[in-house]
């Protein structure tokens, strides 16, 4: 890139390029964690556990909101 834009040290290339394209930095460090299959599978398996936890207390508490429904109605009757 350094030779493409005439720059003697590539350094000046990094001095400039950076703070006027910011979103450059931001897409390289994405690609870059693309890379890194392991963390984001991770990441999901923690997702996925989370998701089923949080569905697993939801029909917990619907299941007692159910049986206590049931009861209530029960004792009306009798």
């Amino acid at each position: 890139m350094s030779d493409t834009l005439g720059h003697s040290d590539t350094r000046i290339t990094h001095d400039i390029y950076p703070s006027a394209l910011p979103h450059v930095g931001k897409s390289a460090a994405e690609a870059t964690a693309k890379l890194v299959p392991l963390q984001r599978k991770a990441e999901q398996e923690e997702q996925v556990r989370k998701a089923a936890k949080e569905a697993k207390c939801a029909a917990k508490a619907k299941g007692k909101g159910k049986k206590k429904g049931k009861a209530k109605k029960a004792s009306k009757k009798g």
